[in-house]
Parts: structure tokens; sequence; C-alpha cells
């Protein structure tokens, strides 16, 4: 093996670790970003609510100033 395959097989070495460390810490059910398979108990369900309510907030302030 040369230098560059080291490197390689070095990069490819620390990304596992840190994949499986990822996986250790947050677990492998996940948010799979499809809101159908949840049926309400999604940790993100709460942070879609507050930025929709700051999103009608902002478009009433805005009529109401009239800007577009």
């Amino acid at each position: 093996m040369n230098l560059s395959t080291l490197i390689v097989a070095g990069i490819l070495a620390v990304l596992v670790i840190l994949d499986i460390r990822y996986l250790l810490k947050n677990g492998i059910d996940g948010c799979s970003g499809d809101c159908g398979d949840c049926h309400g108990s999604c940790t993100w369900q709460k942070d879609i609510k507050k930025a929709q309510k700051a999103m009608r907030r902002r478009k009433k302030i805005r009529q109401l100033l009239g800007i577009r």
C-alpha cells in the first residue's frame, strides 16, 4: 500500500467512526422527512407550527402596512 491508499483508508475510517457515533447519539429512528409516517408525534411538529404562526403574523403585519 502506498501513501495515497493509506490516506484514503484513514479518511474512510474516520467517516465510518463519525457515522457510528451519530447513530449512537441520535438513534436509528430519526426523522425521515415524511410527516405522514409520524401521525402527530413528530418532534419537529412544534417547530413547524411555530414557523407557520410566525409567517401568518408577518403576512398580517405586511397587509396592515401595505407592504408586498
